[in-house]
């Protein structure tokens, strides 16, 4: 099979590889769309602690189900889209309804969906392998992941409904929030970038775009009579506007943590707001089994912009060009079609 594999910081080659054999549980997909996502594209600039060299990239996708292993509940044909982890279900944090901090989850991971095929293994199979409705595009389906991350975050926040929401950033994962803020009744979204056609994207979502070029608390302050946003969401993984969002919430607001930082990085946040402004601080990691069906339910429904989420196709051996393009900003998402 043909797969994207990346050997090294900003090294990455097609290449020939054996298609995967299932083991019990497991089953192997037939990938019909797989996505570009920014985690792939952090390793492909300067790799991953969990993720060692040389790796197949890739693990948003939607595909049809290949073969089967002993034991495993589904039928060769079947469409499919999946949970990116299997957390065991017997640790305290899965026996207290937060599998997404499981910490053998990521253990077993969909990994190296740039590819023709790709083996899912048991644990995610159990439950995280999910049947894709009909008339939902491949493309559409391997959007589960980002959409049921999302979907977590949201539920660490207060109900966003007639609120002010702030969303620092203005890529793919900030889109899915501002889509979702203004379905669930914000009053105003604000969403904060550097790219024009980003941010263009989002206002046609019916959001507000403010330039990262500039004073972000000067112009917070005169949007909102000096206010501050009910909701902040820092999607971007960049410590200095982590460390700015404290000070852009509303007296009594909430700011989610969602995008990961650098295992080193320290914020400096505003303590005085914290405690005299009872500014809550919140963090969101990955999702759970009942987020994903939450997603993959938005989607069949058509609730999600999917169109200006994935905004071209390519096969895979044009991924120098799209890279590239995604390096510039030209993409929200690619969709692979292997």
């Amino acid at each position: 099979m043909r797969a994207l594999v990346c050997d090294a910081p900003g090294h990455v080659v097609l290449r020939e590889l054996p298609v995967p054999e299932p083991g019990p549980g497991e089953v192997v997909v037939r990938v019909d769309a797989t996505l570009t996502c920014g985690t792939d594209l952090k390793l492909v600039k300067r790799g991953h602690p969990k993720v060692p060299f040389p790796t197949v990239l890739g693990h948003e996708f939607s595909g049809r189900v290949f073969r089967v292993g002993e034991g495993a509940a589904f039928k060769e044909g079947e469409r499919v889209t999946s949970a990116v982890t299997g957390p065991c279900g017997e640790c305290p944090e899965c026996r207290t309804g937060r599998p997404n901090l499981c910490g053998t989850a990521f253990d077993h991971r969909v990994w190296g969906t740039w590819a023709e095929y790709a083996r899912i293994p048991a644990r995610i199979v159990r439950g995280g392998l999910l049947r894709v409705p009909d008339g939902l595009s491949p493309a559409a389906a391997a959007l589960l992941d980002p959409l049921a991350s999302v979907l977590r975050g949201l539920g660490r926040v207060p109900d966003p409904a007639g609120r002010t929401a702030l969303v620092l950033g203005a890529g793919p994962i900030a889109l899915l929030f501002t889509s979702l803020l203004v379905r669930r009744g914000a009053a105003r979204v604000l969403v904060a970038g550097r790219s024009p056609k980003r941010l263009a994207a989002h206002v046609a979502l019916g959001a507000e775009g403010v330039s990262m070029r500039e004073s972000l608390s000067s112009q917070l302050r005169d949007l909102t009579r000096g206010l501050g946003a009910d909701i902040v969401v820092e999607t971007t993984g960049v410590p200095g506007i982590a460390d700015e969002a404290s000070g852009l919430a509303a007296r009594g607001g909430t700011v989610l943590l969602f995008a990961g930082l650098v295992r080193e990085a320290r914020l400096a946040v505003l303590a005085h707001r914290i405690h005299y402004d009872e500014v809550t601080l919140v963090g969101s990691f990955h999702y759970t089994a009942d987020d994903a069906r939450a997603a993959l339910a938005l989607l069949a429904r058509g609730e999600i912009p999917t169109e200006r989420l994935v905004t071209s196709e390519s096969p895979l051996e044009k991924y120098p060009f799209v890279l590239e393009r995604l390096s510039r900003g030209e993409e929200m998402k690619v969709a692979f079609l292997p």
